[in-house]
């Protein structure tokens, strides 16, 4: 394996000290900056001359670097939990090392846990559910409603994820944020409109109620129905199928 090669699977990126673990001596590197075969991005992390910087080469830059990961709307915007557009890039250092990024990188110095280290579409990032929690307190609070509703009913998050964070990381910023959603959470609602739907029930003095009810049919699980009177057989679903992963399960239930 070459440095070309390393370059390649790193959309034209790579570091000096990539290039001397392939035996390149830093007087060769100076050469080949002066001639074009290299190009020098930021101090120590360099692109193939001739290579595009593209919006990967500009993630690839921002983690070599850095010698962090990806996080916060950036890796949210690769997992497809936000819209987070091809401009910043977000990376996380869980040390006090001192950087060297460029001007369009934001250096996020966090602690992260062992098990929320991982890749997403072959870049260092923090995992799915991990970035759900370090997006929400970023957002207005409207939007963290929405955002806290939609990673509940896709499965990313669910309330033992916020308590284990809050317990994990006691002092972390946006732990204030995380606390109000774990209490509206505490009532087994999935969205706003399922707490919604609770209160009117209560307030309407009715019982015998359970929410998110699973469905089983022939010993397999078919759904879990927002709100079920299991007693009279009866299901009401708030936000309907287009919530769902299987319109035609759905439907079953």
């Amino acid at each position: 394996m070459s440095w070309r090669d390393t370059a390649g699977a790193q959309d034209g990126v790579l570091t000096r000290a990539q290039l001397r673990q392939h035996g390149t001596a830093d007087t060769i590197i100076s050469r080949m900056v002066l001639d074009g075969r290299l190009s020098s991005v930021v101090r120590g992390v360099f692109l193939v001359g001739g290579a595009p910087m593209t919006y990967r080469a500009r993630l690839w830059t921002g983690v070599l670097a850095t010698d962090g990961m990806l996080g916060f709307a950036t890796a949210a915007g690769l997992w497809g939990v936000l819209d987070a557009g091809e401009f910043s890039v977000h990376v996380v250092l869980p040390h006090d090392r001192r950087v060297y990024p460029p001007s369009w990188v934001r250096v996020h110095r966090v602690p992260v846990a062992p098990y929320a280290v991982t890749s997403t579409s072959g870049l260092p990032a923090t995992s799915r559910s991990w970035t759900v929690l370090d997006c929400l307190p970023t957002l207005s609070r409207n939007e963290r409603s929405r955002l806290a509703d939609r990673a509940v009913q896709r499965g990313w998050i669910d309330r033992s994820d916020l308590l284990r964070r809050l317990r994990e990381f006691p002092g972390r910023t946006g732990n204030t944020a995380l606390r109000e959603l774990s209490a509206a959470m505490s009532d087994g609602a999935a969205a706003e409109s399922e707490r919604m739907l609770h209160r009117l029930l209560r307030q309407a003095g009715l019982r015998d109620w359970k929410p998110n009810f699973p469905v089983w049919t022939g010993g397999e699980l078919v759904g879990v129905v927002d709100v079920a009177f299991p007693a009279k057989k009866i299901a009401i679903e708030v936000d309907g199928w287009a919530y769902h992963s299987d319109v035609d399960r759905f439907r079953r239930v």
